[in-house]
This record gives C-alpha cells, sequence and structure tokens, in this order.
C-alpha cells in the first residue's frame, strides 16, 4: 500500500494537503507597508487593449513618486522598445529644417512643433524620464529554463549579487529591460515563479544563478530598498541555507529557495489593498494613500496574466506573489525545510518499519488498530506542530502510510487465523476508552454515545456516572437526566442515581420553562475546570459563586462572582498558575501574587478599584474586586471615539491622583494604560485597576517566553530594565494622555527592536501637530510628562495632577512651561522617608509601619 501510494504520488499529495493546511492556518497579519495598484480588466476597458504607451505608465509613475511611495515595483516586461512608426519621419523632418538654415519665422515654427512631435511620440524617453525623476523604481527580467543564453547586461549587473554556485537557481536564458529603462532604474530582477504540479505556489526562489552571477530576485530588491539597504547587506549565511539582509535571517534551503508563510483573511478578501490602474491615474484613488507604502504595479486579470494557486488555496497573479514573499521576507515568515531533515524522515521511515515488524503481529483486533492510530496521530501531530508553531517542513507522510499498511495488514490477518480475544470484547472496551478520552477532552455528548454502546458493568456505570456529574456542572441538566437514566435501567440502587435523577429532571424542566437554557460557564483553560458544590452544580471560587464570564484581562479569564453571604456583586480576576509556571517558580509566583494583591488590597482611594480578597483554588488563583460599571478607555483611544478633551484632562488628573496615593505607598503599577482605566461617563466615575498584577510574573517568565506588559506605554528605564520607581507610571500616564488626545501612539514601530530604539532615543512629538486645537498649556504639560530622564519629567502625580487641572482652567499661566519639581516627603506624605530617587523597585516584603498621620489622598497641597 506505501509503496503504491509513493508510485502514484499520493504520498507527496498528502503531504502537500498536511503542509498547506498546517501554514495556512498560522500565518499573522501581512505587512502594513504593502500596497497594489492592479492592471485589471475595468483598466483595459477604460485606456485600451494592452500594450499601452508608455507614456501612461509614466504618469503613473509619477502620480506615486509626487505622493511620496516609498518603493514602486514594476513588474510588465518593457523587453522591447516602443516607437511609433510616424517618429523617423519626424525626426527626418528636423534634421532637414535645421540643414536648411532657414531663419524664418516659419522655419522655426515648424522646427517647434516637430520638437513637440518628436516628444510625444518617443514615450520609451517619457517613461525613462519619469524612472529616473522617482529614484526608487525597480523593474523586471523575464527568465527560463529553455532558450539561447545571451551576457547578462551592465544595467543588470549593477543589481547582481557574486556567483552562489550550486547556491542558486540555474536558469537558460533570459530577456531584460531595454537599455533606455535600464539604466535609470534602482535595480533590475527576476520575477521567477515555478508552481507545483498541483498549480499552487509554494516555493519561491530568491536568487537565480545566470551569467556567472547570482540574480536577486525582485522581492529581495525591494525588501532591501525598503530597508534602506545596499547590495552587499545581502549575504548567504552557510552551506546548509539561509541568506542575511541587513539584520534580518531570512531562512531558506541550500539553492536560495524561500518557502513563504502567506496571509489570507477568513472571508476571502486579498491581505493587501489592491488598487485599479485606471482607478489611480485618474484620481479616484487618491495617490496619498501610497505615502511611505512598497507599491507594486503589475497585471491582476486572466486576459494578461495566467491565474495562479497559493497554498492558501486563493487564486492569485505573480504581482501577488511578489506582494507575499516581500511580506514573508520583512516579517521573518516562511517554513524551513532543513538539510538533515531528509536523514530525520528516513530514521522515522526505519522506525515505521521496526514498529510493524515487532508490533503487528502481536497486536490483536482493535488493539492493534488502536496501536497504529495512536502512531499515526504522534507523527502526523509532530509534523503538524513543527510546521505550524516552528515553521520547520521534516516529511513522515511516507512513514505513516507505512504504519497504516503494517497494522491494518496485521490485524488481518490475525482476524483470518482467529487470533485474540472475542471481537465483541475487544470492541466493547475500545468504546469505553474512547468515551474516556471524549470526556477528557470535554466532548461530552460524544463520550455519551461511545460509553451507551458498552454493555454494563460496575465500572461502565462509575463511568456514566461522573459523565452526568459533569453535564451537571455545565448546567446541561437534560442530557444528565438522560445518562442517569441509562444507569438506573441496569442497577437502580446504583449510589444516589435515583435522587440525582429526579433533581436533573426538576431543573430540566424549569430550565424549558423559562424557555431559556442556564449560561454555562467556560473552562478556564484547556484542562481547567471551576470547582463547583456537587449538590447544587452552581460553579464556585472559594466562598464566591460565578455567575458568567465577562472577559478576558491581563491576568486571565474575568468572572461576574456574587458572595453568597452578603450579597455582595464582585468582579473575580483568576490567573492559573499551574499552567503558568513550574517546580520553584511556581512557588515563587504564587509568593508574589498574594503578596501583591495584599498590598493592592491596602490601597483605598477613591480612584482605584477595591480588593475584597484573594484566594486560590485547585491551581486557580483569584482576586475579587469591586464591580465597576462603565467601559475601560480603550475604545476612546481611537480617533473616531476621543472624548472631549475637558473630559479626558479631568480623567487623566484623576489618575495622577491614585498613581501619587499609590506611589506613597510604596506601590508602582507598572502597566498604566487605557485598558487598565474605567471611566463611567454617566456618573464621570475613574477608577484605577489591575494594581500590583503587573509585577506578579516580572521576574520570571511564562512558558511562552513572554513577560506582562505593555512595551509602547513602558517607559524607557522600564523597557532597559533598570531599577523603576513611579516616575515610570507617570511616563505611562503621558503616553495615555497623548493617545486619549489624538487617537495615536507617540512612538510607534514595526517590530519591537524599532519600537524599543524610538522609546529610548527617540522625542515624542509635539501633540499639536496632530492636534493643532489643543492649547500650549496641555501640549508642555504632555511633553514634561514624556521626558526620557526620570529626573527630567514630573517627579509626582500631583505635580502632574496640578499641572493638568491648570490647563484645562484656561491660559492663566500658559506662558511659562510647567517645570518637574524636587520631591520631599514629609512624615505626613510619607512615614518611610523613602524618596522617589531610591524607590522600591517592587514591593517585596510586606510596608513597614507608618507613623500615626496617614498618607493624604492625592491632590492635597
Amino acid at each position: 500500500m506505501a509503496a503504491v501510494c509513493l508510485a502514484t504520488g499520493m504520498s507527496q499529495r498528502l503531504d502537500n494537503a498536511l503542509y498547506d493546511a498546517a501554514v495556512s492556518t498560522s500565518a499573522p497579519p501581512p505587512l502594513a507597508e504593502i500596497a497594489i495598484v492592479g492592471i485589471d480588466d475595468a483598466s483595459l476597458a477604460a485606456l485600451g487593449p494592452w500594450p499601452w504607451t508608455r507614456d501612461i505608465h509614466a504618469r503613473l509613475i509619477d502620480q506615486l513618486a509626487t505622493a511620496g511611495a516609498k518603493t514602486i515595483v514594476y513588474t510588465p516586461y518593457f523587453t522591447e522598445p516602443q516607437g511609433d512608426r510616424g517618429l523617423g519621419y519626424v525626426r527626418k523632418i528636423r534634421e532637414t529644417l535645421a540643414s536648411a538654415g532657414d531663419g524664418s519665422a516659419l522655419a522655426a515654427e515648424l522646427s517647434r512643433i516637430a520638437a513637440e512631435a518628436d516628444m510625444a511620440l518617443d514615450t520609451d524617453t517619457r517613461l525613462a524620464s519619469s524612472i529616473q525623476r522617482a529614484g526608487n523604481v525597480l523593474l523586471a527580467s523575464r527568465y527560463s529554463n529553455t532558450g539561447v543564453p545571451t551576457p547578462l547586461p551592465s544595467y543588470v549587473r549593477r543589481s547582481a549579487l557574486p556567483d552562489l554556485g550550486k547556491s542558486a537557481t540555474p536558469v537558460q536564458s533570459a530577456q531584460h529591460p531595454i537599455a533606455m529603462l535600464g539604466v535609470v532604474a534602482t535595480g533590475v530582477g527576476h520575477l521567477y515563479i515555478n508552481p507545483d504540479p498541483d498549480g499552487r505556489v509554494r516555493e519561491v526562489p530568491l536568487i537565480l544563478r545566470y551569467d556567472n552571477v547570482g540574480v536577486p530576485s525582485l522581492a529581495l530588491l525591494a525588501a532591501q530598498h525598503s530597508l534602506h539597504l545596499g547590495p552587499g547587506d545581502i549575504r548567504p549565511l552557510d552551506a546548509s541555507g539561509g541568506l542575511r539582509l541587513g539584520g534580518l535571517n531570512v531562512a531558506t534551503d541550500s539553492a536560495a529557495v524561500l518557502r513563504p508563510r502567506t496571509q489570507a483573511f477568513p472571508d476571502g478578501s486579498p491581505p493587501f489593498p489592491v488598487a485599479s490602474f485606471v482607478s489611480v491615474l485618474e484620481g479616484k484613488t487618491p495617490a496619498s494613500r501610497f505615502k511611505d507604502k512598497i507599491v507594486f504595479v503589475g497585471e491582476t486579470t486572466e486576459a494578461l496574466a495566467p491565474g495562479m494557486v497559493l497554498h492558501a488555496g486563493r487564486a492569485i497573479y505573480p504581482v501577488d506573489v511578489l506582494a507575499q514573499t516581500v511580506s514573508s521576507i520583512r516579517l521573518g515568515l516562511s517554513v524551513h525545510a532543513p538539510g538533515w531533515g531528509v536523514m530525520v524522515s528516513w530514521m522515522v521511515f526505519a522506525g515505521a518499519l521496526l514498529s510493524v515488524a515487532l508490533l503487528a503481529p502481536r497486536a490483536r483486533g482493535l488493539k492493534g488498530l488502536g496501536i497504529g492510530a495512536a502512531l499515526l496521530l504522534v507523527l502526523v501531530g509532530a509534523q503538524w506542530t513543527l510546521l505550524r508553531y516552528v515553521g520547520l517542513w521534516i516529511s513522515v507522510v511516507l512513514p505513516v502510510m507505512v504504519l497504516l499498511a503494517g497494522f491494518v495488514v496485521g490485524v488481518l490477518l490475525q482476524g483470518k487465523s482467529g487470533w485474540g480475544a472475542s471481537p465483541s470484547a475487544e470492541a466493547a472496551e475500545a468504546d469505553r476508552m474512547m468515551g474516556l478520552a471524549l470526556q477528557g477532552q470535554g466532548q461530552l455528548d460524544m463520550a455519551f454515545e461511545r460509553l451507551r454502546k458498552v454493555p454494563a458493568s460496575d465500572a461502565l456505570l462509575d463511568n456514566l456516572y461522573h459523565l452526568a456529574e459533569d453535564f451537571e456542572r455545565k448546567r446541561h441538566f437534560a442530557k444528565a437526566k438522560a445518562v442517569y437514566e441509562h444507569i438506573l435501567r441496569h442497577n437502580r440502587q446504583y449510589k444516589d442515581t435515583r435522587s440525582r435523577y429526579k433533581r436533573a429532571c426538576a431543573r430540566a424542566q424549569g430550565a424549558d420553562t423559562a424557555n431559556s437554557q442556564p449560561p454555562t460557564l467556560p473552562p478556564v483553560g484547556a484542562s481547567l475546570r471551576l470547582p463547583g458544590d456537587a449538590t447544587s452544580s452552581v460553579p464556585m471560587l472559594g466562598r464566591y459563586q460565578v455567575d458568567r464570564e465577562i472577559g478576558k484581562g491581563a491576568m486571565g479569564v474575568v468572572y461576574l462572582g456574587r458572595d453568597p453571604k452578603i450579597g455582595r456583586v464582585v468582579a473575580i480576576k483568576t490567573l492559573a498558575l499551574g499552567q503558568e509556571f513550574e517546580g520553584d517558580a511556581l512557588i515563587d509566583a504564587r509568593s508574589r501574587f498574594f503578596r501583591e494583591a495584599e498590598t493592592a488590597g491596602r490601597l483605598q482611594h477613591p480612584n482605584i478599584v477595591t480588593i475584597f480578597d484573594a484566594g486560590e483554588e485547585h491551581d486557580l488563583a483569584y482576586i475579587a474586586m469591586e464591580f465597576l460599571k462603565g467601559q475601560d478607555l480603550t475604545h476612546a483611544a481611537n480617533k473616531e471615539h476621543l472624548l472631549p478633551v475637558p473630559t479626558v484632562l479631568s480623567v487623566a488628573a484623576r489618575v495622577a491622583d491614585a498613581l501619587d496615593y499609590a506611589h506613597a505607598h510604596n506601590v508602582v503599577h507598572r502597566d498604566i494604560k487605557p485598558a487598565n482605566i474605567m471611566f463611567d461617563g454617566a456618573t464621570d466615575a475613574v477608577k484605577v485597576t489591575d494594581f500590583g498584577i503587573a509585577r506578579i510574573t516580572d521576574s520570571s517568565k511564562t512558558r511562552t517566553g513572554l513577560v506582562l506588559g505593555t512595551p509602547s506605554f513602558m517607559s524607557p528605564e522600564q523597557l532597559a530594565g533598570k531599577k523603576v520607581d513611579g516616575r515610570s507610571d507617570l511616563y505611562s500616564l503621558g503616553i495615555t494622555l497623548f493617545q486619549l488626545l489624538t487617537g495615536t501612539l507617540p512612538l510607534r514601530g514595526e517590530s519591537m527592536t524599532e519600537l524599543m530604539h524610538k522609546i529610548a532615543n527617540i522625542e515624542a512629538p509635539d501633540i499639536r501637530q496632530l492636534r493643532p486645537d489643543l492649547s500650549p498649556a496641555i501640549a508642555k504639560v504632555v511633553t514634561l510628562s514624556l521626558q526620557k530622564r526620570p529626573e527630567a519629567r514630573y517627579q509626582t502625580g500631583r505635580q502632574f495632577a496640578a499641572d493638568l487641572r491648570q490647563a484645562a482652567a484656561g491660559p492663566a499661566r500658559s506662558d511659562s512651561a510647567p517645570t518637574p519639581r524636587a520631591v520631599v516627603y514629609d512624615a505626613d506624605r510619607d512615614a518611610t522617608g523613602h524618596e522617589m530617587a531610591d524607590f522600591q523597585e517592587t514591593v517585596m516584603e510586606p510596608p513597614a509601619v507608618r507613623g500615626a498621620a496617614v498618607p493624604p489622598i492625592s491632590g492635597a497641597q
């Protein structure tokens, strides 16, 4: 069977299907810099049949260059001159007039008209002038595996790389842009696409070998130019494959072939914005949309270019493949087939043969099929995981076919010879085990379907009893009733099934009467279930009854709950410590969690959310806190939903008051951002949330290697890993204030490295560049809060709040810029005497006993 699959190509098709499914489900959002101008059917209808005169292309390039496009990649081939038949006659007329020496007015007019005709008919010169003026246009050469080789022109060799030998895909012949266009282009690269036999594009060669040099692809040149790199910044890594593009590692095979991860949206829409050529040319699509973009211009119609299929299954054109490739290069997204992968595949193949030889003869009936299926799932799951999460392609389809064929044949031979135990007994046990597996995965309905087929036994009744309990915990009382009924048919005295059956009937009837099903509490994690009262089936966390999930916060799932003793409604934030930490890290995280919760619970301020309780149950840590009305300010940080300026200043001032109070108690928030500020417009209430939470995992990374926090709102010292104090929170509040006033962040980057560099070194822009209507006083407050050095920005929240309220009141002191003032704590403010410069990094021990005076609420002068 395996040999037949190999001979017929079935194994390759199965391998490709698994590859397509894994890669297409793991692609993140595409590069936002890319845009496509498509030569589509509408453009052909409006501008005439192809090819167009080249002055049309020149007009488009002029528009894109004037709009500020970063890189213009032109994929149509300009391999032949485009001269008008009348151009030669016009030039003969000009030569005749020049040689006649006639200085009359008529001769001068004829010379002028002939010169204008020359310019209008010489479209190649017109296009060359536009390309030269733009200074950022890349053109395409056509390469083929057949034909007669010709020397590489100097203007193409200018973009070439040194001969990589076998580290490049060889080609036989080439056609290049005409010299007039090639010499003025920024670069000339290849657009060589070779689909797989099934028509799908899975591989894109980045370098071709031709005329003893390496010819880079248009995608590689576009990525190079958009990053402001030169030819010397492209170099191979080693013999095993891979390229280095400036600071980027581009994962390729030994022949410099890239396997891009293509981006696609679930609704089938294109991953990149596409504008019609004629729409841009006529101004219907503003050229300003292409400012700072990598613009790809190419055919997007079957009339000019045959459509291909990318591995995501969507029909695409060469210009789409080019854009996807650049996105994969820039974002570091590719699938790597390592050289040692072939050896691993053969080792797995040998292991499959050994497993069939040793286990298949001893495996009996369904047990044998179960063993084979388990091994098969392990291999397929391993390949899927490597593809989806690691980006490695190591084929194991052939070993899978060997396993499947070996165990199926072994079971059939055993069935003929009468080996093994009773098939019915084995089938029943298999159904029972499968039912338990499905139950463990939370698929309770399928589990019941399996278990109800199994003959009754004490073990089965116990399994069914626990299944019914699971249904009750999920509040599926009708289904629990069916399971209890099945148990009673076999044993009417089994445990307390009769009483449970009656209770399930009553609750199922009550649910039907209300014409609604009680909400099911979703699990917190993949294998975590909230504990419930076996009698009441009400999910509980500690003493709190859990009603429903209301969101997901920085810690995990957030539930709406109620304290049944006093009827208080609370919000319960949870963190599955057992899923995030192991060993000593779990002990440390648990200790830190409750220490931080205790610290946050001591903060009593009208603008800080109140903490009522904290606890842990089944490795699920939770904090019960005040249930807040309104919503966080994430929506108000959007340009379309900005709050009025006085409201923003008032909210920010009250947040500054809350931070001043917290800092006086030696508590640093470390994660101030709009998502952690609650605002109720109806009551004008402001609350800062998640105090003490941002530090829970700061000294220990989670299993995914991420540390809690929001980089865009972090201060320079926090991103640098330095000791931080309350002034870091005030910087984060300044970022938040900037975003609430403008709808955008002051500093943004396409990568974490770029963002960290800007936060550390680049000054934030003047907010009035985005909001000219803001007063100078507001701009000065924002500027002061965003100073890079902690000692140069606000030193306390009280100073920050005072300047905000003064800016909101009017331009009384708009001519004098706010300045940071030294922090001097007196006995009334903080009995511990900690100055801000020596502020604790976090609350690692219970706070020291304070004096008789209690720190006042921030804002008191």
